[in-house]
């Protein structure tokens, strides 16, 4: 169950007040308005002393749970144990005594109880009973000095958990008759040292054996050991004749430490130079400006001045001065705390005519105000809480209240009572002053005597002030705490403010302060509310219900234990008010950075991400060294990051908003420094990234103070619009990339629920990216970003997580090709093909999906699976046969069909595919299938002339057309390549015989003269029948079986294509479209010759006639016999038509006539070089005698 935040001031200051105790049973029947003056708790223990001058000794017992969904601790609960016997009191006193201070010495088991009257009374512990046979002291005006060094060593030897030996007991001082008194207290309480003093001391605070005093009007230095005294300053700046600030009459205060002797010769050894305490104020300040300042531990210590409150007065009138801050600067407007106006119905200070109601007077002071009358007595010197003032007008309560009324007596002037602290082992605070209305000083000086560093300031002078670590408390015109540090050089601010103001609830009584020792840690309820981890609805709607089982149950009740003790703040102050007692908690840091940081109300979009980003560079400066400040540092670093991305979420657009790019950036790397779960995040952008989440058993657990701030910004995002800016989608990107990077490490919390809600976040992002409602934003983002698609490619192409999730996402952004290189990686082959498959058949809309059956013929070409194979490779050759038969043809393939097998799948799945396969196959070499190619050829053009009578009408009007060329004209074979019109390429069914049928028949053309064997009568005898429209065809087959007469007269008269007749003479069927044989005997180009220029004479046209005769003879004539030329050559025609065939003969004539001369020439003398040989070598052998 959800429990709101506690409200909060605008900024927390360093403390808070947490009530222990709203109404200590205090009152009898015969004093109904007793208050507290004084306490001390120890252990489970609290004793308390009243205004009525009793000891009420209470017991605190364990309070009622709290619901675990709360986040305010039980208030303990305190029973009355006893009512110990009071110290004695005087016979007759002008005034009623009150319980002044109650000191504890645990390590003794020993309570010291001083009543305003001077009587000192010694009680036992834990039970409060007076010790029997205790020496009682009177005249005592204060006690306690405990060495805080000592104290100190105790506090953390405690926390240590160690002993200290304090078997010497407990040494404290007692001011008593114008001494000091050192006593030890142990098994009995023994003086040590007496020190006289020249004047009544009414404080003391002691660092190991140098003392600190004050009297009324001075402050001094004691040193224990040696007995000597360095006088100080006076207490106030305006001088004790001032009728506006009387003194204190009598022996014991005629002469203060301060002016006891012009030298220290006379108090001190001379070992210590003269020193004067009469500088003025402004001398004391340039002196602290100028005095060297020295490092100190910050320790927790008190001021002696924190006994009671009993004795307190409201001045009556008021200077009306505005208080100044520090450094004595005039603050802009008076404060809550300056002297109220006349028409105020509460006033400060009554007329001075009123007449008390009440024997006592209540000073501001914390002591009782000095009277003359009590100081000429000669019993004066007995206490150091003289009576008031005979003057002491009431006070009313205002109007409305509900408690009974109660007057409080005031009195017209008084002086200002000492404060003396150590903040540090070698350091002292004293506070200064001009009158309680204006502005109080505290100045710090060593235990020399001189001032070491610059002083603080005090709205109004204060009536009390204690010391906690770096920070000065003091209690300021008796109803508010001022808090500020006295460190500031200290170089720890953890980004708190220096000041801080508190205020209890105005009940007519006055506010006291006091340093206890065994108050427990207090649980800070608003820092637990933030830090305690809770889970986290992310999907929109309300929880389910009996969602409670007991593992959560289990979690939650230990989420409440560690968020308890996480926000557990020790105390070691309480500040009482009548019956109320509250502990002073230093304000944990969570409290005091949230405070600083801005609503969603707060100024525009751009200051509020700006002082997010200030409150980070102050967190940037923290470095936790504990449990609690690890988890306050995630958690401020974890708003701010959520503050930063719904200010940028919200926004419509950037422009106009001055919002800079390192802004953006700022915003984002904050995001990512925060650590929160990534969920989180996404279910701050809603819609789709919602369904992205990948939820745990556990469920999703954060901060109690997110999971608000959750709420909040899921309740405003219904008024948002619809849709992203491109630069927080690119934000986003490069979050969840940066957290991407993260994969693996062991310090992730739910690693796999959180990083496969990252990897499909992260493809949602670039989908919408690279989305057509995304793309043109882009080029127009305040920061710059890379390629999206390509990004998606990549990452998709990545092991990564929830494969399903991802694979619906992809298809429901029509992204297929995404969708493949996904299925690519987890070798999910079959998978790749169906979805190629589905976009090559349903259309790429995105435009990624390029030659993309290229791409499916490479992919099958690499794979081993034959089934895959198969079923893919006889669709695609349906689909495109030229690559789909690649698959089975391309020697590079993984996967082998033979070529049996292939044509019976193309034939049953992809027919049209069959003729590519079996030319791919032909064009590889293997020529066995060159018939069964040609007959495929053949088919579609037998089938094209049988169905389409215009294929036919075509081939003629081409021979036509060809036939009216004139020379020189090309070869048949280059016309119709020249004139024939690019192949139609098909999306489906390949090649269709109407449209591509004239480049078949060029393919068909180019096999029949190819060298590979075919049935060359069958063939023919499927093309008789259209051997008037395929000439070029029938002048091949020709070539094939030797009938070149037949081939030459088709060529001649058919085409009349006299160059390609030209070439089948010289080359057969080279010359057209290339034959099975290369004719290269004269004999047969002589004869070919022959038959050609017998079909040239038979030419109609009588001019072409001659022309390509007398061409022939002119240029092929040595191919023809000269009386074979002359004997058909027409009679008719001149000799000069055949010139220059019959010179060209002639010149043939002579020259083989020549030649046959030098060849008998060459004859001969190669005859007789060889008889030259014969005769030689006969006489190198000489002659030989046969027997």
């Amino acid at each position: 169950m959800e429990s709101p935040l506690p409200p909060l001031p605008s900024v927390v200051g360093p403390y808070i007040l947490q009530d222990l105790v709203d109404d200590l049973p205090l009152s009898t029947p015969e004093n109904p308005n007793a208050e507290i003056t004084c306490l001390q708790f120890w252990e489970e223990n609290l004793y308390v002393g009243t205004s009525t001058h009793e000891l009420l000794h209470f017991v605190s017992i364990p309070a009622t749970p709290a619901p675990s969904a709360s986040i305010e601790p039980p208030k303990p609960i305190y029973i009355l144990a006893s009512r110990p016997q009071p110290p004695p009191t005087p016979a007759a006193t002008a005034t009623s005594p009150y319980i002044k201070k109650i000191l504890v010495l645990p390590t003794t088991s020993t309570a010291l109880v001083l009543s305003s009257a001077g009587f000192l009374s010694f009680y036992t512990l834990p039970e409060f009973s007076p010790v029997s046979g205790a020496p009682k002291l009177k005249d005592v005006a204060f006690i306690g000095g405990q060495d805080l060094n000592e104290v100190e060593e105790e506090r953390v030897a405690a926390a240590q958990g160690r002993q200290v030996n304090m078997g010497r007991g407990k040494l404290i001082v007692v001011l008593a008759k114008g001494k000091l008194r050192m006593i030890r207290i142990g098994e009995a309480a023994r003086l040590v040292k007496d020190i006289e003093l020249k004047a009544r001391a009414v404080e003391a605070v002691r660092r190991n054996m140098i003392a600190c005093i004050s009297t009324a009007e001075n402050y001094a230095l004691v040193d224990v050991d040696n007995i000597r005294q360095i006088p100080l300053f006076p207490i106030s700046s305006i001088p004790t004749s001032d009728p506006s600030s009387p003194t204190e009459s009598g022996s014991d205060t005629s002469q203060p430490l301060s002016q006891t002797s012009g030298s220290r010769a006379g108090i001190t050894s001379g070992s210590h130079p003269p020193r004067t305490s009469s500088l003025t104020p402004r001398e004391r300040r340039n002196s602290s400006a100028t005095a060297s300042k020295e490092s100190s531990a910050t320790v927790h210590n008190r001021s002696s001045s924190t006994g009671s409150v009993r004795g307190q007065t409201i001045r009556q009138g008021s200077r009306g001065k505005i208080p100044t801050a520090r450094g004595g600067k005039p603050m802009s407007k008076p404060t809550h705390l300056s002297p109220p106006s006349p028409t105020s119905s509460r006033p400060l200070s009554p007329s001075a005519g009123s007449q008390p109601s009440s024997p006592t007077a209540i000073s501001e002071t914390g002591l009782e105000a000095p009277s003359s009358s009590s100081k000429a007595s000669s019993s004066a010197a007995s206490s150091a809480t003289p009576s008031p003032g005979s003057t002491s007008p009431t006070k009313t309560t205002p109007t409305g209240s509900k408690s009974p009324a109660r007057t409080e007596t005031t009195i017209s002037k008084g002086p200002l009572i000492p404060h003396v602290a150590s903040p540090s082992p070698s350091e002292f605070l004293l506070t200064t002053g001009t009158t309680w209305e204006d502005p109080g000083v505290g100045l710090f000086v060593n235990v020399e005597g001189d001032v070491t560093r610059g002083t603080i300031s005090f709205e109004r002078y204060p009536d009390d002030v204690v010391v906690q670590g770096p920070w000065v408390i003091a209690v300021i015109a008796s109803r508010a705490i001022e808090v500020q540090r006295w460190n500031m050089d200290g170089g720890e601010n953890n980004g708190s403010e220096e000041r801080g103001l508190l205020e209890m609830d105005d009940n007519g009584f006055k506010l006291g302060l006091s340093e206890v020792i065994g108050l427990p840690g207090r649980v800070v309820g608003a820092a637990m509310a933030m830090l305690r981890l809770e889970t986290l609805h992310l999907r929109p709607g309300r929880a389910p219900e009996n969602s409670e089982s007991p593992e959560l149950s289990r979690r939650n009740d230990e989420e409440r234990i560690i968020a308890e003790r996480i926000s557990t703040v020790g105390s070691s102050v309480v500040a009482f008010k009548g019956k109320r007692i509250c502990a002073l908690v230093e304000s944990p840091l969570v409290l005091r950075l949230d405070s600083l940081l801005p609503t969603f109300k707060d100024g525009t979009p751009k200051t509020r991400i700006r002082n997010v980003l200030k409150t980070l560079r102050k967190v940037d400066a923290i470095e936790p060294t504990t449990e609690r400040g690890f988890h306050e540092v995630s958690y401020i670093r974890q708003k701010c990051g959520m503050l930063l991305l719904g200010e940028l979420l919200k926004l419509e657009t950037l422009e106009g908003t001055d919002i800079q790019p390192d802004e953006i950036i700022l915003s984002e790397e904050a995001l990512i420094e925060s650590a929160i779960d990534p969920r989180v995040v996404l279910a701050m952008f809603g819609g789709g990234f919602i369904e992205d989440i990948v939820l745990g058993e556990g469920g999703v657990w954060v901060y109690g103070g997110i999971k608000l701030l959750f709420d909040e910004i899921c309740a405003q995002r219904a008024e948002w619009q619809e849709g992203y800016q491109r630069d927080i989608l690119l934000l986003l990107k490069r979050y969840l990339a940066v957290w991407r990077r993260k994969k693996g490490f062991g310090s992730i919390a739910h690693e796999k629920e959180v990083f496969a809600t990252v990897d499909v976040s992260l493809i949602r992002v670039l989908l919408m990216l690279d989305s057509p409602e995304y793309l043109p934003q882009k080029g127009f983002t305040i920061v710059s970003e890379g390629n999206a698609r390509g990004e998606l490619y990549s990452l998709v192409d990545q092991d990564v997580d929830e494969f399903e999730a991802i694979s619906n996402l992809l298809r429901s952004f029509g992204r297929l090709y995404v969708l493949s290189i996904l299925l690519q990686n987890r070798k999910m082959y079959r998978e790749v093909l169906v979805t190629w498959k589905r976009i090559l058949e349903e259309g790429d809309t995105a435009g990624e999906f390029e030659d993309g059956e290229e791409k499916v013929r490479n992919y099958l070409l690499k794979l081993k699976d034959r089934s895959l194979v198969e079923e893919f490779g006889k669709w695609l050759a349906a689909r495109n046969p030229k690559l789909g038969t690649q698959v089975f043809s391309d020697n590079k393939a993984k996967a082998k069909f033979e070529p049996e097998k292939v044509l019976e799948i193309l034939k049953e799945h992809a027919p049209t595919a069959v003729r590519v396969y079996v030319s791919q196959l032909v064009e590889n070499g293997n020529t066995k299938y060159a018939n069964d190619l040609i007959l495929l050829y053949l088919d579609d053009l037998v089938k094209v002339l049988w169905e389409f009578p215009s294929a036919s009408e075509r081939l003629k009007d081409s021979y036509e057309s060809y036939r009216a060329l004139t020379s020189p004209k090309p070869t048949y074979r280059e016309f119709i390549a020249d004139n024939s019109l690019p192949p139609v390429e098909t999306d489906g069914a390949g090649d269709t015989l109407e449209t591509n049928w004239w480049h078949n028949r060029l393919r068909f053309l180019e096999l029949l003269s190819s060298e590979s064997p075919y049935d060359v009568s069958k063939i023919f005898g499927s093309l008789v029948k259209f051997r008037e429209v395929l000439v070029p065809e029938m002048v091949i087959l020709y070539g094939k079986e030797g009938r070149h007469e037949d081939a030459i007269r088709l060529l001649t008269h058919g085409l009349k294509d006299f160059d390609t007749a030209i070439n089948y003479c010289l080359f057969g069927g080279l010359s057209i479209f290339q034959t099975r044989e290369i004719i290269i005997n004269r004999d047969e180009q002589k004869t070919l010759f022959s038959v050609l220029l017998g079909e040239f004479l038979k030419l109609e046209d009588y001019q072409e006639r001659m022309e390509q005769t007398r061409n022939l003879l002119e240029r092929f004539g040595g191919w023809v016999d000269v009386t074979h030329v002359l004997q058909v050559v027409p009679d008719n025609w001149s000799v000069e038509m055949l010139s220059g065939f019959l010179m060209s003969a002639l010149r043939g004539l002579v020259k083989e006539k020549a030649e046959a001369s030098v060849m008998k020439n060459l004859r001969r003398s190669e005859i007789l070089r060889v008889e030259a040989n014969y005769v030689a070598r006969c006489d190198d052998i000489g002659p030989t005698i046969e027997r």
